[in-house]
């Protein structure tokens, strides 16, 4: 773990208000502030799928929330399991992609 990145967290935090979000430099990735007791900081990360443009390919309310690194692992092993794959790729066959505009905001945490 990065103690320096914790550490910008932890800056970075105190000045956000509970759901306040900011975008990281990591493309399709949001930082979410998320309600806690006391001082605590508790965030949460939005993934929103990306075209190769750069373009959100899924709203803002419809992305992936992830609170916890047992989560991550979790969805990490169902991306990774080749019968999904298989299944999604034959359902991907099926449509044409929608691509949905995004908003733009001005801020964004370094990663």
């Amino acid at each position: 773990m990065s103690v320096n990145l914790i550490e910008r967290l932890k800056e970075f935090g105190k000045d956000m208000k509970d759901w306040e979000e900011v975008k990281t430099s990591i493309e399709g990735v949001i930082i979410t502030k998320m309600p806690s007791k006391g001082d605590d900081l508790n965030f949460g990360l939005k993934i929103i799928p990306m075209s190769k443009e750069g373009k959100p390919l899924k709203r803002r309310e419809k992305a992936l929330f992830i609170t916890s690194l047992e989560q991550w692992e979790v969805f990490k092993e169902i991306f990774n399991d080749p019968k999904g794959f298989d299944l999604i790729s034959n359902i991907d066959s099926l449509r044409t992609p929608r691509v949905q505009e995004e908003e733009e905001s001005g801020e964004v945490f370094e990663i």
